[in-house]
């Protein structure tokens, strides 16, 4: 079979996206709420639901873990567009900023949708460095993980699985 390509073994590329989406959410959202829950941060994944007005639960930890769940959905999306707009570059660079640039978007850009959190500058400095390094190290994990892949998957088209 000369002229045949080899079928890949494994996930195909799109689930492992999917995965590394789901996981990426669980976990850093889960770390998130322990940040929370020790007083690392004034802000926790309940942030989502500050956009409305639900009710005290929301704060509570029914509140938290719910939040967390919407943040890992919210994740897989995240994961795609990480992956059809910036797959392609290599290192971890890109995925440090990907986390910087979603940490600007959700505390300074979309920070008037949400009633009850502080305008950025008035927040507390462990509130802002803690939130800012959660969601550098989930961008580090989304990019880096996808970026892994990509380039796997392009030597696997290149060179062929041995």
């Amino acid at each position: 079979m000369k002229g045949k390509q080899k079928e890949s073994k494994g996930l195909p590329f799109a689930a492992k996206v999917l995965f590394t989406g789901l996981f990426g959410g669980l976990i850093w959202g889960s770390i998130w709420y322990a940040a929370y829950f020790f007083n690392f941060t004034d802000v926790g994944p309940s942030l989502f639901w500050m956009a409305w007005s639900l009710g005290d639960w929301k704060d509570q930890m029914v509140g938290q873990w719910a939040a967390v769940g919407i943040f890992t959905l919210l994740s897989i999306a995240i994961a795609f567009l990480y992956r059809f707009v910036l797959a392609r570059v290599k290192g971890m660079w890109m995925g440090f900023f990907y986390g910087v640039i979603l940490w600007i978007l959700v505390f300074f850009v979309a920070n008037p949708l949400f009633v009850d959190l502080d305008p950025l500058l008035e927040m507390e400095g462990i509130t802002i460095v803690t939130t800012l390094c959660l969601f550098i190290m989930y961008g580090l994990f989304i990019g880096y993980s996808i970026s892994y892949e990509y380039e796997l998957l392009e030597f696997e088209r290149k060179y062929g699985r041995n």
